[in-house]
């Protein structure tokens, strides 16, 4: 009886002791609990003893960020494993308020300590579980932080309010200048209005001037346009005309035996080449004559250009031409060469009313890509300077002289396109064209173009063509019926046969019936919503071996046949070109073959 009096002594000390105490068994089950703690955790002695301390004090579910089951029972877990105590940091552990009390649960804080007690044997039979209620020292900890944030946020404030008043300060000072300023400034307007109304007025009356300018030059250009294709469309119809005429000329020259019947038809031979060369003048006012770079070596043409040129000056004026003994020979049209170098001695003699000099000095010209030079030329150039001893040329005016249209001739005198043309030219070529001029010292016109890398051709001083004499038979589509007799005569002359159709969709059928031919012979330009280059395209396409030759007497699109590999025969022609021209087409149609 005494024993159990004194256990009834122990427990009921135990319970009555002002700390906050439980006492736990091993499997964590609540074994004892003093009567604070039941205060602290509004528990009930009843209700919790016998339970698991997780199953009494679970995690606030309202907080998924709790933690205190989890470290609690990691706590525990090395108590038992350990068998030493173990003090938890402070750790914040809801507490579930009773229904009487509205539920839910109460936001505590605890700092615990977990204390093993052992057997004799050393394995652990209880734990005693005790903890501080820290709670109202954490909230005072986190009133006074939240009171520091306060009082920093106050400072923080009242340090921006001192820097904007600052800031707004010297922005009060920056606008009270610059309102002195923009007096200042409205004063000295004020003073220069009268001034500036009469600066502004010769301005608009400049612009409206140039805009004058500019609406006539575009109705010229207009105009000009409409001109050139009136121009390009007579051309075209002139070179099949011409080709009638010189083709039958030359049949008729085979048959003739009377000296007076042949020189009659040299006299038609001679007016088909002057008509020839007048076409391709049109052409090259309508801006639809082809080019056709070749390589041109100046120092073999020193007497035709002279001649050429000496025709354009008056007997008062005088040309030099001296061309370095290495001159490089050139690439490009030599037509188009010609005419720039008329056009600019046409100016020069204008600009020499009483007689003068035109020099015409031409060397060698490598430009390096160093950056140093800003005129975008880089390689092997030729330079062709054209000097005259005329009147020069105003620097006002020398700004524009390569513009279309402008001229400082008398109305009447001058189209302004001469320079024009001798610029769109060396651009063409790949080169530049570049003027320097005086007042009472004269101009120089620099032609630099670019240095040919072909190799050098048959030569003037060579034979003429000759006929070459083949066989086969030729497929002619020609939309001209006139021109399309004199082409089969003229094959009929060289030994070929020839079937002709008027368009190029006859031509396709009756490749595609399985008739085959030598060579195909066709126009460029042909009605029937196909040309003669889109038919050559389809025959390479469909029918790769056999050869192509196409005529024109122009066409848009003569680069491009160019570029595509053909061979373009201009109208007008003679059986000998012709004939040359086959052997080419088909000595490419072999190489192709052969690669």
């Amino acid at each position: 009886m005494a024993a159990s009096h004194n256990a009834l002594d122990f427990r009921a000390l135990f319970e009555a002791i002002p700390g906050l105490y439980l006492v736990l068994r091993p499997d964590l089950r609540i074994a004892a609990v003093s009567a604070a703690y039941l205060a602290a955790t509004m528990t009930r002695r009843e209700e919790i003893l016998d339970c698991n301390i997780f199953d009494v004090f679970p995690d606030n579910p309202d907080d998924p960020m709790a933690t205190g089951v989890s470290n609690l029972r990691a706590s525990l877990l090395r108590v038992i494993a350990d068998r030493v105590p173990d003090t938890m940091a402070v750790q914040k552990y809801d507490v579930r308020r009773p229904v009487s009390e509205g539920g839910g649960f109460e936001e505590r804080y605890w700092s615990p300590v977990n204390s093993p007690v052992l057997d004799e044997a050393g394995d652990v039979v209880w734990i005693i579980h005790r903890v501080e209620d820290v709670t109202e020292f954490v909230r005072a900890q986190q009133q006074e932080l939240a009171q520091e944030r306060r009082t920093q946020d106050l400072q923080e404030r009242a340090e921006r309010t001192e820097a904007e008043v600052f800031r707004r300060a010297q922005e009060l000072q920056r606008s009270n200048r610059a309102l002195r300023e923009s007096e200042e400034r409205l004063r000295h307007l004020n003073e220069t209005l009268e001034q500036r109304v009469l600066e502004r007025t010769q301005q608009l009356e400049t612009e409206v001037r140039e805009r004058e300018r500019a609406q006539e030059a575009l109705r010229e250009t207009q105009k000009l346009e409409a001109i050139g294709r009136l121009a390009g469309g007579v051309a075209h119809d002139f070179n099949n005309l011409l080709t009638v005429i010189e083709g039958t000329a030359e049949l008729l020259l085979d048959r003739l035996q009377s000296p007076e019947d042949v020189q009659a038809v040299n006299t038609i031979e001679r007016a088909a080449e002057r008509g020839a060369r007048l076409t391709r003048q049109l052409l090259a006012f309508s801006r639809q004559q082809a080019l056709r770079p070749e390589r041109v070596d100046l120092r073999s043409r020193v007497q035709d250009i002279t001649e050429l040129l000496q025709r354009a000056l008056r007997g008062d004026i005088r040309i030099v031409l001296t061309l370095a003994d290495d001159l490089w020979p050139i690439w490009c049209d030599l037509g188009e060469l010609e005419l720039a170098l008329l056009n600019i001695c046409v100016n020069a003699r204008h600009a020499m009313p009483s007689g003068g000099l035109v020099r015409i000095d031409a060397m060698n010209m490598t430009l390096p890509d160093d950056g140093e030079t800003d005129i975008g030329l880089v390689g092997d150039f030729v330079s062709v300077g054209i000097t005259d001893t005329g009147t020069g040329i105003d620097p006002a005016a020398l700004a524009h002289v390569f513009e279309p249209f402008f001229t400082t001739k008398e109305i009447g005198k001058g189209t302004g396109l001469g320079l024009s043309q001798v610029y769109g030219f060396t651009q063409q070529a790949g080169g530049l064209a570049t003027i320097r001029s005086e007042l009472g010292q004269g101009t120089t016109v620099t032609l630099l173009l670019p240095r040919s890398t072909q190799a050098e051709a048959a030569g003037p001083g060579q034979a003429p063509l000759r006929l070459r004499h083949s066989t086969g038979t030729v497929l002619l589509v020609e939309d001209d019926d006139d021109v399309a007799n004199v082409a089969t005569r003229m094959l009929r002359l060289i030994g070929y046969q020839a079937q002709h159709v008027h368009d190029p969709r006859t031509a396709l059928a009756l490749l595609l019936s399985g008739q085959r031919f030598g060579l195909i012979f066709t126009d460029i330009v042909m009605p029937g919503g196909m040309s003669g280059l889109e038919f050559a395209r389809k025959v390479r396409q469909h029918f790769p071996q056999v050869p192509i030759l196409l005529t024109s007497g122009y066409s848009h699109a003569a680069a491009d046949v160019l570029e595509e590999g053909f061979i373009v025969l201009s109208k007008p022609y003679r059986a000998d070109s012709l004939s040359e021209a086959i052997r080419q087409s088909l000595a490419r149609d072999r190489q192709q073959h052969l690669a």
